[in-house]
């Protein structure tokens, strides 16, 4: 369970990139007062809806799971409490997993509560028991939209992403992906013959390298040109332990084309700062 407030949107970029991105594109709908309704934003993979309800007393509430989807709640209008538990359901009182994913039970271990108010949103993630609907005094009317994010999907996006440049005229591709607690960069230098595919595995996840992405390569060195040979050090992710460094080398050919014998490496320890190499 994750809980969080659209009006501060922006302190809540420790969540999955793609999830992060897709809140962000719910709220730019609902800014836009959005009718009531079911709303495609990546076919059956990612959609919401915006529903009226009416909050009850939690014994009228059944709590629930899903298998498919991640459930993400977010309060428009009233107050809502949420009943949910870290544990797995002891037992399934009904289940419709198969056909609207979503399976029932009382049989809840340790529940805990949380309430929302006006512009809260709730992340459970696909197969943690939640019992939406509660009333936090008295029973009322509330306005609310629920994302549906494929959990196989988040998986997917947070395992292969492909970085973008801040300058559209780089030609050259970055491309993260996940192996385990591991991540391999794959970096993809255009020049003039066949693109050079360079790589480096770091013992961090996708989305730690997509926060410390700036959309560029910080030079760290002077760059060498005589002419014929151009070479350079630039780094592309201060880390919380290092830095990747990307080695740039260029050979000019005398027919006038360049090819690369460009390098990746870990630099434990040091960072990019104002230029420079330095310890952390």
């Amino acid at each position: 369970m994750f809980k969080g407030n659209l009006s501060n949107l922006e302190a809540y970029q420790s969540l999955p990139i793609k999830m992060f991105e897709v809140i962000e594109q719910v709220k730019k709908h609902l800014s836009a007062s959005v009718e009531n309704g079911r709303y495609q934003l990546e076919g059956d993979d990612i959609f919401f809806f915006v529903v009226d309800e009416n909050t009850k007393l939690v014994t009228e509430c059944k709590s629930e799971i899903h298998r498919k989807y991640i459930d993400i709640q977010i309060v428009l209008a009233g107050e809502e409490r949420f009943g949910y538990s870290l544990h797995p359901f002891k037992s399934i009182t009904e289940d419709l997993l198969a056909v609207r994913d979503v399976a029932f039970s009382e049989d809840v271990v340790t529940e805990q509560f949380a309430d929302l108010q006006v512009n809260d949103f709730i992340i459970f993630n696909a197969e943690q028991p939640h019992r939406p609907q509660i009333a936090v005094n008295e029973p009322m009317a509330i306005r609310k939209a629920i994302i549906k994010i494929s959990h196989q999907w988040l998986a997917e996006q947070s395992m292969h992403t492909t970085l973008t440049w801040n300058d559209n005229n780089i030609p050259h591709q970055i491309s993260l992906k996940q192996a385990g607690l591991r991540t391999n960069i794959e970096m993809r230098i255009v020049k003039n013959f066949e693109p050079e595919l360079i790589t480096l595995a770091v013992e961090h996840k996708v989305e730690t390298l997509i926060a410390a992405w700036q959309g560029a390569a910080l030079p760290i060195s002077e760059a060498f040109n005589d002419g014929n040979f151009f070479s350079q050090a630039r780094v592309l992710f201060n880390l919380e332990q290092g830095c990747v460094v990307w080695l740039v080398n260029h050979i000019q050919l005398p027919c006038g084309n360049k090819m690369s014998a460009d390098k990746l490496a870990w630099v434990p320890a040091m960072h990019a700062i104002n230029g420079q190499l330095a310890a952390i």
